[in-house]
Order: structure tokens, then sequence, then C-alpha cells
């Protein structure tokens, strides 16, 4: 079974719907991946060469091969999986909209509301998530070392008021969830109304790719 693919990138294409593609030149074969905006973003410029995860979907009619952006976001997409009613493709929406941090304080802290920012995700799929995933999710972090302490519950409290704020200012929750994790790898913020100010300053000059 594939689990990576290294090769060129050929082709990106962002799309209005769920899930997003790329294309990678591998041996000179092309190889068309299904992505989520986030890793489409993140993932470098056509001609340069990259390292995917990917994980191969076998149907009756059809192939298809979901890329990611690391290792643990291929790991949840298939923990996603198991819960009941949840294909790849909305496994793929969840995974890249929430990223691998957020998606595993979400469950942890049985955040239903910020699980359903996910497309296609309502109120009772969330709710199915957290109580399916929440024991395997909790493992899961044991076996990686996945920091989950109070510290990061504590933060997160503070960004669900942000995302909060910014959803009704009109942001997507892609652009909020991206903005966000740039926040974090750039300054700890842990008041609100700073958080905010950072992430509009970032969202105003188009620093997140």
């Amino acid at each position: 079974m594939l689990a990576y693919l290294k090769g060129e990138i050929r082709e990106k294409e962002l799309t209005s719907g769920q899930a997003d593609r790329m294309v990678l030149d591998v041996g000179g074969i092309g190889f068309e991946v299904i992505v989520s905006k986030r890793t489409l973003l993140t993932q470098g410029a056509i001609g340069e060469k990259t390292v995917m995860p990917v994980s191969l979907i076998i149907r009756e009619t059809e192939w298809t091969l979901f890329g990611f952006g690391s290792q643990d976001e291929r790991e949840l997409f298939a923990i996603l999986q198991t819960v009941s009613g949840i294909g790849p493709k909305l496994a793929l929406a969840v995974v890249g909209t929430l990223g691998v941090q957020q998606l595993v304080d979400a469950v942890l802290s049985e955040n239903q509301k910020l699980i359903s920012q996910a497309p296609g995700v309502g109120a009772k799929v969330a709710q199915r998530i957290i109580l399916e995933l929440k024991t395997k999710i909790e493992e899961w972090v044991g076996r990686k070392g996945i920091d989950s302490s109070s510290d990061d519950k504590a933060a997160s409290k503070v960004e669900e008021e942000v995302e909060a704020i910014l959803e009704g200012l009109g942001y997507t929750p892609t652009e909020i969830n991206m903005t966000l994790k740039k926040a974090r790898e750039e300054a700890a913020i842990e008041d609100v109304e700073e958080l905010v100010r950072f992430s509009l300053k970032l969202l105003g000059s188009h620093q997140l790719t």
C-alpha cells in the first residue's frame, strides 16, 4: 500500500468544493492527489519537489489518492473513517479544516461547535465523532506524544472566542484556522483582544501561505 509520494508538483487546483487537487510527477508518472485547502496552500509551488504522505482508497468503481501535509494528518484521516457514516472525503474535510492539534483538542475537550466548522459536519456528526473517537484519540495522543496539557486547553478557550469574533466578521473556517495556526507559530498570545488584532493583521496582509 502507498504511504507517500516523492516528486515534482505539476498542478495545483483550488476548487469551490470540500477538496482540492494536485498532480505530482513521480518518475515520469503523474499522480492525481485529492487534498484539503490547507495542504494545497502549504505545499510548495508548481515545479518544486515535495514528499507527501498519501492514502489510497479503493472503491468498486474507482481508486482515489488522498494527500496530507503530515503523517499525523494521514493517521487522523484513517481514525476518522472508523466513525459510522464518515467516508474519506468528509474525513479529509475535518482534518483539513481543523488541523492536527485543533482536532485533537476539540475531541478531547468535547468541543462540538469547533468540529462542526468542517464542511459537511453538522451537530449530530460532530457529536458522533466525539463519542466514538475520544478514547481512540486519547490512545493515539499517548502513542504520539502530542501535547494536550491544561495550558493548551486554556489557549483553546481563547481561540474559541477569537474564532467566534472572526466568524462574525465574515471570514471562512479555513481562513480562521490558518490564521490561528500562523499566530501560534509566530507569537504566544493569551489575550482575546490582542489575538483578534494580530489575526486581522495577518488576514489583511495575506500572510497565510
